[in-house]
């Protein structure tokens, strides 16, 4: 699990850097064990990463080194490969045009995906399977674009037919924004739309100011008239005051052409069959994200529902003898809420969460967690 973003901003002389961190801070609940950001300005690339939390990885003289309009920002929790500083994205590779990558998800091909890109003579330097993804996806843009195929095709094209590509030979779950120097920004999930992924926009005219935006619309809009935001949840977008339009579905990619401000939205998959990630419901996300549609608050008050069917179903003689319903904290609050409410038992508190330690799921290393569960919670002894 890993938090990603991707910010496109129609004004060439402004930064994009705040609203990247302020969107990383707003997922960080995503991941802790690294953080990164890169922009491009007037085709110069600027990276910062490190492990480390956001608040940590960005001082102020990182922040200022970090200019142009167009960026990408990442905070990871190891799923694949190692902890290294050198597996912290966005991820770079120079050629072609000069292409970053922030993924978030797990490739199941990897064996197979790192002898197709050797035999390419591409180097593969780190274990993690982000890099095998940019590598795939710069392999597929350079034989579109160039027309080694025997078909050359305009940028556009070339963007969409290297996510068909890359949809095809990438086998796992995941959701990808790429940062192409000088041509724009581009979005994808896999055909199963596994991992989360989210596009909004916002407006610079004043005259469009409070406008509902759709997919058609922005595919409309050119002329540099949008700012453009992609992330994998709907808080990142709303925390910055953008408009959030849709989920992208699966199989489905996002490109922002940064020459000309036009967005592009392309179904890349034709048998795309969407089941995403129902632990993203359950733990992952954040209560106040909206995912495929579907409210993860209203999600976890209906798990609520069901888990208090059940217990009455499985326990039809005994349940009565429930005397509380206890959560643990955060995550099952709101569930354990709605379950107390539909057995008609006390909702109490068994434990209190310190909330100066980290999510512990996702820090790196069981021993690490275990000590951590040990500081973060402790218990209301009465309740037990």
């Amino acid at each position: 699990m890993c938090g990603i973003i991707g910010l496109l901003l129609a004004d060439e002389d402004a930064w994009v850097n705040q609203l990247l961190f302020d969107g990383l801070t707003v997922l960080q609940h995503r991941g802790q064990d690294a953080a990164g950001m890169v922009t491009a300005e007037r085709m110069r690339l600027h990276l910062r990463k490190d492990n480390g939390m956001v608040r940590d990885v960005f001082e102020q003289h990182h922040m200022t080194e970090l200019r142009g309009n167009v960026g990408l920002g990442h905070v990871r929790y190891p799923t694949a490969g190692s902890s290294s500083c050198a597996e912290a994205q966005p991820l770079y590779t120079n050629y072609p045009h000069g292409i970053c990558v922030a993924h978030n998800g797990n490739l199941t091909n990897t064996d197979t995906l790192y002898e197709e890109m050797t035999k390419k003579q591409r180097h593969v330097n780190t274990d993690s399977d982000s890099e095998l993804l940019l590598n795939c996806f710069a392999e597929f843009l350079t034989k579109h674009e160039s027309g080694t195929n025997g078909n050359k095709k305009s940028i556009v094209e070339a963007v969409f037919a290297t996510c068909t590509d890359l949809m095809q030979q990438c086998k796992g779950g995941y959701a990808t924004v790429y940062l192409i120097n000088g041509v724009g920004l581009v979005g994808f999930r896999d055909p199963h739309g596994i991992r989360p992924l989210v596009f909004g926009c916002r407006a610079t005219d004043p005259a469009d100011k409070g406008k509902k935006w759709t997919t058609e619309s922005m595919q409309q809009a050119g002329n540099k008239k949008l700012d453009y935001c992609i992330a994998s949840e709907s808080v990142a977008i709303d925390a910055l005051g953008f408009q959030l339009v849709r989920d992208v579905k699966a199989g489905e990619a996002f490109f922002v052409d940064m020459n000309t401000g036009q967005c592009h939205v392309r179904t890349c998959v034709k048998d795309a069959t969407p089941a995403p990630c129902i632990f993203e419901y359950v733990y992952f996300a954040r209560p106040d994200s909206i995912m495929d549609g579907v409210s993860v608050y209203e999600t976890r008050l209906i798990m609520g529902e069901k888990l208090a069917d059940k217990i009455r179903r499985v326990y039809p003689d005994t349940h009565d003898e429930i005397d509380v319903v206890i959560p643990i904290p955060d995550t099952a609050r709101t569930c354990a809420l709605q379950a107390a409410y539909c057995l008609n038992k006390p909702f109490r508190e068994g434990f209190i969460k310190n909330r100066y330690i980290a999510r512990t799921f996702i820090m790196p290393g069981q021993a690490k967690r275990k000590k951590s569960v040990r500081l973060k919670l402790n218990t209301i002894k009465p309740e037990f």
